[in-house]
């Protein structure tokens, strides 16, 4: 007999994977590719050639990620709180505007001065210790528990230990034993039952009641294999960590049985854990020492688990509760995680929130007068900049632009591998093809808890959000779980368009007036929060379509150059401009985004990218070269021009001489996010060159690019919003 058909997931036609109905005239498209302040300063001065030329005036569409769309969100805003008389001849983020000038003076952002490093490293700290203490207290918990109920029945941890083959001496042991083995012999049975009496009929693949129940014996067993680990660990802890100390300290082992002893123990280890959590994050993107990574990741993470509960356990039972401050300890504990639980949230210590605050001292600027000189300055972050409400000021024509993120999934909604799926932002809509487009208003959450409105500055964070535990196919599960423990994120989780409760809003204090109905209110929304066991999924790779949030990150780790997304839109011409670091000219993310579009639109991207690649000499034949897309139903042909930010023989001069002073250029790693001038104006004269010549090869006619008027625009945009 046939399998069932799966209908978990329903596949989208290919109508449905387009975001936009094809166009009835020229449909212009600029994207600018990830890669930090590298890519921001590449991708300004291609946009200030754009702008010169009148085709970024004339674009329907601006796709960003990363870097790239620092720049694009960056005028996005400034055209839309910059008054025209204020122009002066100088657009914003014009060649030499005051945007242009200031962003040069602040190009260290994220860290200026001595007291900006400072105010990051205590925010390192900060977050570091709301995330990681409900997971030291559960732990703590979770010993102290065991070790009184084993000091209560009389066992020792001695008594746990194998027996060699013969049977345990302790009973508890011998249980445990017999209850791991009757749960696989169970789970056998099962797979037994389903060969012999419903191989007819298996539904689809682990969602019968026997495969079920199965998985729960089996992580059952596994369970009672870890509480057999856990004792004699505990033993080996407390005997090792004493003799440890005790040699480099003048202390008797004795004086580090007590209570005050044991502090001291785990502090030392758990500082021990951190220093070696510290080296192994500096050598994830190293991957010649992907090996000792493993290894070093692997022992800082076990040390911050099992040292508060190896040392609870072992104190616990030893000396049993036998003292009122003991119980007195465990109720603060248990009270304190369930006050995080509701009010400590992870999208309120998450490093998201520095990093937004960083992009906004740089990126949110508008101008003023002062005096007889025209300035731009920072829009004050308590300013709420939301998207939707952005729109140009005066008779300015902007493209609309499409913030390219991506949302990560470990289940198989998404092909094997990948375990992301697009996720973009616009003014008036928001979305992807697996959740469907919303109306963006209902993503910025202005009635929610403070801290966790979506504006503008938070999701040009979200989509720059490079380093996390989950980050689509470029997710290393050693490190993830080590990343997820120490607060390493600057994703951030969202409500899911797809849950249940996506149409419920914030509390509303009219519901139950009074001081109680507002203090519920406040449990209940807190609760519901992401908090702890958001950050268990993200260690364990458990992020799910069908959870209350979804988990957003770098665009990036879906595609790097915002292409796809272009081509979602059917652009008739396409620019393309790649900042990504590509030391060694291997053309990976150009690649990754012609696979996409296959594999996602049906559509064929034909292009030869190896004149821009660098040769052996770090030179390329071009900065640019031009391609074609060919779009499915309707059959429809596109221009593509691809440039990438490369030296070739005719650079200028200062490039040339830049390059013999400082190799990496123009490779610097993504890793560097505080420019020198000299090198922000390095990147930007390569992308000014890059623009340039990528619009010789785009060759539109200038008829073509005289922009419609604003009103023009406003008609031609369904939703009421100036394009």
């Amino acid at each position: 007999m046939p399998l069932a058909p799966r209908t978990t997931h329903d596949l989208p036609s290919l109508a449905e994977e387009y975001a936009d109905s094809p166009p009835q005239d020229i449909r212009i498209g600029i994207a600018l590719s990830g890669g930090g302040i590298r890519s921001a300063a590449f991708n300004l001065g291609a946009l200030q050639a754009l702008q010169q030329q009148g085709v970024l005036q004339s674009a329907e569409y601006l796709a960003a990620v990363s870097g790239g769309n620092y720049v694009a969100s960056a005028l996005t805003i400034s055209a839309a709180h910059t008054d025209p008389d204020c122009e002066n001849g100088k657009p914003p983020w014009g060649r030499g505007s005051p945007e242009e000038r200031y962003l040069r003076q602040h190009t260290d952002y994220l860290a200026p001065g001595r007291a900006g490093k400072l105010w990051m490293a205590a925010s390192v700290v900060y977050g570091f210790v709301l995330n990681y203490l409900p997971f030291v207290l559960c732990a703590m918990i979770i010993g102290r528990v065991a070790g009184w109920l084993l000091h209560l029945l009389g066992v020792r941890l001695a008594d746990l230990r194998l027996n060699g083959l013969a049977l345990p001496k302790s009973s508890l042991l011998t249980v445990l034993l017999i209850a791991a083995s009757v749960c696989v012999g169970l789970a056998i049975l099962l797979v037994a039952y389903r060969r012999w009496f419903k191989d007819g009929h298996p539904g689809n693949y682990g969602e019968s009641h026997a495969e079920r129940m199965a998985s729960l014996l089996l992580t059952g067993a596994a369970a009672v294999g870890v509480c057999l680990l856990l004792p004699p660990l505990a033993e080996v802890y407390a005997t090792s960590s004493t003799s440890l100390l005790s040699t480099f300290v003048d202390e008797r082992p004795e004086s580090f049985q007590t209570a005050g002893g044991r502090i001291v123990i785990a502090i030392v280890w758990l500082l021990v854990s951190c220093v070696l959590a510290v080296i192994a994050l500096m050598l994830g993107r190293r991957f010649r020492a992907l090996r000792l990574m493993l290894v070093l990741s692997s022992i800082s993470s076990a040390g911050l688990l099992l040292v508060p509960l190896l040392s609870s356990l072992e104190y616990s039972t030893r000396h049993g509760l036998h003292t009122a401050g003991d119980a007195v300890g465990l109720v603060l504990a248990v009270v304190i995680v369930l006050a995080m639980a509701v009010k400590v949230h992870n999208r309120r210590y998450s490093m998201h929130l520095f990093y937004r605050e960083r992009l906004n001292s740089a990126f949110a600027l508008k101008r003023r007068r002062d005096g007889n000189r025209i300035v731009a300055e920072p829009i004050g972050y308590e300013e709420k900049l939301y998207f939707s409400e952005l729109s140009p000021k005066g008779n300015r024509r902007m493209p609309k632009l499409v913030v390219c993120c991506a949302v990560n999934l470990t289940t198989d909604d998404v092909p094997v591998g990948r375990f992301a799926e697009s996720f973009t932002f616009e003014s008036h809509r928001s979305g992807g093809p697996l959740f469907k487009y919303h109306a963006t208003e209902r993503f910025e959450g202005r009635a929610g808890l403070a801290g966790t409105q979506l504006t503008l500055p938070s999701i040009m964070a979200v989509s720059g959000a490079a380093l996390s535990p989950l980050m689509g196919r470029f997710t290393y599960p050693p490190l993830r779980f080590l990343m997820a423990l120490t607060n390493v994120r600057l994703g951030v989780w969202i409500k899911n368009p797809r849950h249940r409760n996506w149409q419920s809003t914030a509390s509303d204090d009219t519901e139950r007036p009074g001081i109680g109905a507002r203090l519920w209110n406040s449990i209940r929304d807190g609760w519901h929060e992401p908090g702890a066991l958001y950050v268990l999924r993200e260690a364990l790779g458990g992020a799910k379509s069908t959870h209350r949030y979804i988990y957003l990150t770098d665009g990036g780790h879906w595609e790097n150059l915002g292409l796809v997304e272009l081509l979602r839109r059917r652009c008739t011409h396409v620019l393309c401009f790649d900042a990504t670091c590509d030391q060694t000219g291997d053309g990976l993310d150009i690649g990754r985004a012609i696979a996409l579009a296959r594999s996602e639109l049906s559509a064929d991207v034909d292009l030869d990218p190896r004149p821009v690649m660098p040769d052996s000499d770090g030179l390329s034949q071009s900065m640019a070269v031009a391609g074609s897309v060919r779009y499915p139903m309707p059959d429809q042909e596109a221009k593509l021009v691809y440039a990438k930010a490369v030296l070739t023989a005719g650079s200028s001069w200062d490039l040339q001489a830049f390059k013999r002073r400082d190799r990496r250029f123009p490779n610097h790693s993504t890793s560097q996010q505080m420019f020198t001038d000299e090198q922000f104006e390095a990147y930007r004269t390569l992308g000014y060159e890059a623009g340039k010549k990528a619009l010789e090869l785009l060759n539109i006619p200038e008829p073509l690019l005289r922009p419609s008027t604003a009103e023009d625009l406003f008609e031609r945009d369904g939703v009421g919003h100036l394009r």
